[in-house]
């Protein structure tokens, strides 16, 4: 869907909730009376679960279910920017509407009035959670008969970006039927990046040939969009929730372009003119399942079945003016199938026994044609049964569980198998209602993504290339984290957090170097550990009778890079932010202090992004919410970050050109209209994802 009609869509969008608020008046005669109005208790805290109820006013400012969790500011989460929900300490929160796994695009759909209230939990033995560790829980207002659609559509102003989302459900007795589409896009000239890059040769005659080869973009151009439907029906009774989901997603990138200069420092090479286009497409199904069925004698059983098929074309032409020319397509067809089952028997005041047994099937075939004519057909399995021991009293939750992974996989004619231990440990306990402390541990073995196998060795430009390993097996790692939680009152919240992650047997990017250039391969024996912490305390003020809201973090990060980078790095990170609510009007400001990170464990680069600071306006009813956001006002220009990786052959500095840091104004716009009885309620159908392809990048 182009830019024209999702703008003209939207801007009808706005004109209607004008007209809307501009009706004539009824003539009766009425008395305004003045609102009554009784506090309950809206935040409490419990070894098990922490249970937040958002108010009137946090629902009509929100317009999806990561918006409100911004607005609730829940201890334990941290900032809240797009869709993306972390726990304060950074690590993954996965997230459910009515115990059943929801997508961004679930959380999109969500009508805001029907969220009744928000449960945070940590290493939740409920088997509908399906051993997740960190878990955010929205229960709905349920519907007897009934359903309602929802329309919401937002646009990007000078960063050209926007979607269009249609939302309906349909329920009647114990059966409900979603249905969803959606289209995305974006059409930006301001995406590149510059690299600098400096490279020490051996030469025949022993010595090293050291200079610098800079990359400087001057024109850019990228265009892409998405379109997606999914389907998705619901059989829930008092003993047995059946949820089956189908979709598909549609990616094209027609076209990402960038052009620039080349030069050399000194100048042993030609200096040059470069251009460098791309393009690909994606095609996704998937299906997923969810199937709790609760059991006589104290037991309880779930099967979550999960498979996807994704079909990547991508191609790429690098070209200098001094007549070097990279040709590099790529094919992929990718499937992935995934199976848990867990087994509950509850023994009352004894605690209960949780048995899991988990598998997942990875299958890819790439062909790659142009610097590198290869294919690749890799075949990844994983079987990891376990036992989980859970104990919990009013005041106490601990939990103790393990088992092992065996991994298999073939690529080509070579087999790779390992039999790996998985340990989870967890102790909650909470003082009272208003205060808790938990302590949770976690070590396993991952399986690795397909593309660092690949056999392929593809050429880039005309001093570097890149290839895989065939040979890495999965790394371990082994997590740590500690939090404790204040809840006084309505008022306040406090927090204060520390999370430290380690990871050993490791693979990571090695850059072997010849007289012709550099080849950046991957490579575990030898490589150092990589270690990281993060502490931090965080907290929140609702002043004014909770018309206003502040909330802020201040955070320390270490970062330890071993063999092949040796590096350590550290950043002083803090955010802080307020909304006020007057009526149906929502006015807030957001400042994140510029953010510094390792990206990832594998690449060695540490990552420096600017400050970002917004400004927003919103005004909402139980059917309508407006949102318009001012973000970096006074930034003008386009330079959004830089990254660093050092090694002993090759260094590389880059610097990202893009909208992410720049001035823009987003407006967004939803309308719900609901229909039936509302008794009983499920949550919305969403973007189904495929699995992702395993090119070599």
């Amino acid at each position: 869907m182009n830019r024209r009609i999702i703008t003209s869509v939207f801007c009808l969008i706005i004109a209607t909730a004008i007209m809307a608020q501009s009706e004539v008046k009824d003539s009766t005669n009425t008395k305004e009376l003045n609102e009554v109005v009784v506090e309950g208790k809206l935040q409490r805290t419990s070894a098990i679960v922490s249970t937040y109820i958002p108010t009137k006013r946090q629902k009509n400012a929100a317009q999806t279910g990561p918006e409100l969790l911004n607005h609730m500011s829940i201890p334990q989460l941290g900032l809240v920017s797009g869709n993306a929900v972390t726990a304060n300490s950074g690590q993954k929160v996965d997230l459910y509407i009515d115990y059943v796994p929801a997508s961004e695009q679930d959380l999109n759909g969500m009508n805001m009035q029907d969220v009744k209230k928000v449960e945070y939990y940590d290493f939740p033995q409920d088997p509908r959670f399906q051993g997740s560790e960190h878990v955010i829980n929205f229960i709905m207002q349920k519907y007897e008969y009934g359903g309602y659609v929802k329309a919401y559509a937002n646009e990007f102003f000078i960063a050209n970006s926007g979607q269009l989302n249609l939302y309906s459900k349909f329920q009647y007795k114990r059966m409900t039927y979603d249905l969803a589409v959606g289209s995305w896009y974006s059409d930006n000239d301001h995406q590149s990046k510059g690299v600098e890059e400096t490279y020490r040769l051996p030469q025949a005659d022993g010595t090293l040939k050291t200079f610098d080869r800079i990359s400087a973009p001057v024109d850019a151009s990228v265009r892409q969009h998405s379109y997606w439907p999914t389907f998705k029906t619901t059989y829930a009774t008092d003993k047995i929730t059946m949820v089956n989901t189908i979709g598909a997603n549609f990616f094209r990138l027609p076209k990402d372009y960038s052009a620039g200069s080349v030069r050399y420092v000194p100048s042993d090479y030609q200096s040059t003119e470069y251009t460098d286009l791309k393009s690909s497409r994606s095609n996704s199904m998937t299906y997923s399942g969810y199937w709790n069925f609760i059991l006589p004698h104290s037991n309880s059983i779930s099967f979550n079945p999960y498979y996807s098929y994704s079909h990547t074309n991508q191609h790429s032409l690098y070209s200098e003016s001094s007549n070097a020319s990279f040709a590099n397509g790529a094919k992929d067809d990718s499937h992935r199938a995934t199976a848990s089952l867990r087994f509950v028997h509850d023994f009352g005041k004894l605690g209960n026994l949780t048995a899991i047994l988990n598998g997942t099937l990875l299958s890819n075939h790439t062909a790659y044609s142009g610097t590198s004519n290869a294919t690749d057909k890799l075949t990844t399995y994983r079987v990891g049964p376990g036992l989980f021991y859970n104990y919990k009293t009013e005041k106490f939750n601990g939990l103790i569980g393990g088992g092992f992974n065996y991994d298999h996989s073939k690529l080509g004619n070579a087999s790779e198998h390992s039999t790996q231990p998985w340990v989870d440990a967890s102790v909650q306990y909470a003082f009272n209602n208003k205060n808790s402390i938990s302590i949770d541990f976690h070590h396993s073995t991952w399986t690795l993504a397909s593309s660092y196998r690949s056999t392929a060795v593809i050429q880039s430009n005309p001093l570097f290339s890149y290839t895989g390993n065939p040979d890495v097996t999965p790394y371990k790692s082994y997590d740590l984290s500690l939090r404790y939680v204040l809840m006084p009152n309505n008022k306040f919240n406090f927090a204060a957090f520390g999370q430290t992650t380690i990871i050993t047997d490791r693979y990571a990017y090695v850059y072997k170097a010849s007289s012709d250039g550099i080849l950046r391969t991957i490579q575990q024996k030898g490589m150092g550990d990589y270690s990281s912490w993060l502490y931090g305390v965080q907290g929140t003020a609702r002043l004014l009778n909770n018309r206003l809201m502040i909330n802020g973090q201040l955070a320390h990060r270490i970062v330890r890079n071993g063999v092949p980078f040796n590096w350590t790095r550290q950043r002083l990170l803090w955010y802080l932010q307020a909304f006020y609510y007057s009526g149906g009007w929502n006015f807030g400001v957001q400042y994140q202090s510029p953010q510094e990170y390792c990206d990832g464990y594998v690449n060695g680069a540490w990552m420096k992004e600017k400050s970002a600071y917004t400004a927003i306006v919103g005004w909402g009813n139980s059917s309508w919410n407006l949102q318009a956001r001012l973000t970096n006002p006074f930034r003008w220009n386009w330079r959004s970050g830089t990254s660093e990786t050092t090694s002993e052959n090759y260094d590389v500095r880059k610097t990202f050109y893009n909208t992410s840091y720049h001035c823009y104004v987003l407006v967004s716009a939803t309308y719900t209209f609901g229909f039936g009885k509302k008794i009983q309620r499920g949550n919305e159908a969403s973007q189904q994802m495929g699995t992702s392809s395993s090119i070599l990048k």
